[in-house]
């Protein structure tokens, strides 16, 4: 048993060596507010018996997705794997007295064990806040908190100079969401300008077509709001481009609709919208039968009573 982990660790960290250094990525970047260097370099020579947690953060910072039971290598490994599951599960279904049993039981177990397992447990608290009813700033202030373990500069903007798990990204983005519910529009949009130079400027991730698009979303309404209509377009179709990796329809239907609402809101700056306008009709059926096949039938109607109000469109059934 003692030679199949450090057989399986040597494997893993040689994986990890090998995708550092062919993205030319120094040990320091990749493991900055992880662990310390020398941890890695044992790591990276089979020499350490780590947690699958810090393996898996790794691992999604050089842009790879684990299989987690792959990284599975001992009893507590199994035990951490299964209470997290669990603590999500109970979140999702909004069980939350059984969320926060499962999540003190956690914490006894793991939560001193490193920077990530500290992260998903203040991440779980701020979520559990939210379902509550507890106020959306304890809600921020927990994920802060959360995203601050491993990015410790991230109130500093200087995270384009780390190497972010898809983790670490959705948690930003979180925030991000929660900021705008909370009229915290500046502050947010300063946090969305560091994700999208972060996005742009790294392209590690395998599916970050599932995450450019989210943040392309987020970033074409705000710039909706404040009529910066250029930057919104540019954005949305930015999105739209960055969706074709993904094989599924996730994120196309919205941005699609986004992209009609620019259009026509740039056409009757212009004072060149009329009722019916082709090119407008054409982009919000596209989104409306896109959001119609994926069942998000809340927006397609939103769509469906716009095209016929505006447009005296009754071509849809």
């Amino acid at each position: 048993m003692v030679a199949d982990i450090e057989m399986q660790n040597n494997k893993i960290g040689s994986a990890i060596q090998y995708f550092r250094e062919i993205h030319h990525i120094s040990q320091g970047k990749l493991c900055q507010g992880l662990c310390s260097v020398a941890t890695l370099s044992r790591i990276e020579a089979g020499e350490r018996d780590v947690d699958s947690f810090l393996l898996e953060t790794l691992l999604e910072r050089l842009g790879k997705t684990p299989n987690h039971f792959e990284l599975i290598l001992t009893d507590f490994d199994y035990i951490s794997f299964q209470n997290r599951e669990e603590i999500k599960k109970q979140i999702d279904n909004n069980n939350i007295q059984a969320a926060y049993n499962r999540l003190h039981k956690y914490e006894k177990i793991a939560g001193s064990k490193g920077t990530v397992h500290k992260q998903f447990i203040l991440t779980s608290k701020a979520y559990l806040n939210e379902l509550q009813g507890g106020s959306v700033e304890e809600t921020i202030n927990l994920l802060m908190d959360a995203i601050s373990s491993t990015v410790p500069d991230f109130k500093t903007n200087k995270i384009k100079d780390y190497y972010l798990s898809n983790t670490e990204m959705n948690l930003i983005i979180d925030i991000i969401k929660r900021m705008i519910s909370a009229d915290m529009i500046g502050t947010a949009k300063s946090i969305l300008m560091q994700v999208i130079e972060y996005l742009d400027f790294h392209h590690l991730a395998e599916d970050s077509y599932m995450i450019y698009p989210k943040v392309a979303i987020i970033a074409s309404r705000l710039f909706m709001q404040s009529y910066e209509l250029n930057k919104a377009l540019e954005m949305c179709e930015k999105g739209i481009d960055k969706n074709k990796g993904n094989r599924k329809l996730d994120y196309l239907g919205e941005l699609s609709f986004i992209k009609a609402q620019i259009m026509e809101a740039l056409l009757k700056a212009q004072n060149k919208w009329v009722p019916g306008h082709k090119d407008c009709l054409k982009q919000y059926l596209k989104a409306y039968y896109v959001l119609e096949f994926c069942e998000e039938y809340t927006i397609s109607d939103e769509i469906k009573k716009h095209l016929q109000e505006d447009y005296q469109w009754e071509g849809i059934d």
